[in-house]
């Protein structure tokens, strides 16, 4: 499996059968919209301009726009509504390659009790937003981490070049993990690679 990073909440996941993108999001937010062909194009708020624009998307894509199960080539997604003040933003479980990712995308309050958390059961790649205003601060997502205890964390929806949208820099939810993180272009990821303890913390550089 390939995990890539175009910005905000929207990320390119290609497995052996297919390739997925999450919320690509528009042009208001100063970034360039994300292009490319998916089989699978997951939104988590179907909406939202800010977080659907979906024109730069390419192919024959199946999408994901509410809660509930779907199984589409070798890909099981899992939509979990999470009430955020007046709404509803949907949170992702995603299961291929025996890889289970755990798509937070862009909400603010994580408000999972802990009986619906062990409900999920083991999750490998916690992909959290962490930049605060509008989406969780790097305070609430280091506490998510700690719940959720994933092997590997990539962290989104931070200050980055061109974006007008008022967030904070990745450097606040770094130190709240204690600074450690490696940096890449695409997380190339196996079962097999998954350390039996410890967390990583995978920064990525945004596609242009």
């Amino acid at each position: 499996m390939h995990i890539q990073y175009f910005g905000l909440s929207s990320f390119k996941i290609t497995t052996k059968e297919a390739t997925l993108i999450t919320d690509p999001f528009h042009k208001d937010s100063g970034l360039t919209p994300p292009r490319g062909a998916a089989e699978i194009l997951v939104l988590a708020e179907k909406n939202k301009k800010l977080y659907s624009a979906v024109s730069g998307i390419s192919g024959e894509h199946f999408d994901v726009t509410d809660p509930g199960e779907y199984d589409i080539k070798g890909v099981t997604i899992t939509g979990i509504p999470l009430k955020q003040e007046d709404h509803y933003v949907t949170a992702f479980l995603i299961e291929s390659e025996d890889l289970r990712i755990l798509n937070l995308t862009h909400i603010k309050d994580f408000n999972m009790k802990q009986d619906e958390i062990e409900e999920l059961g083991e999750i490998d790649i916690l992909i959290l937003p962490v930049g605060g205003n509008t989406v969780m601060s790097a305070a609430a997502a280091a506490k998510v981490v700690n719940e959720i205890e994933p092997k590997v964390i990539i962290p989104s929806h931070y200050k980055m070049p061109g974006l007008i949208i008022d967030v904070d820099p990745l450097d606040k939810f770094l130190k709240e993990m204690g600074g450690k993180k490696e940096e890449m272009e695409k997380l190339t990821i196996k079962k097999k690679d998954l350390a039996e303890e410890g967390t990583r913390v995978v920064v990525l550089e945004p596609l242009r």
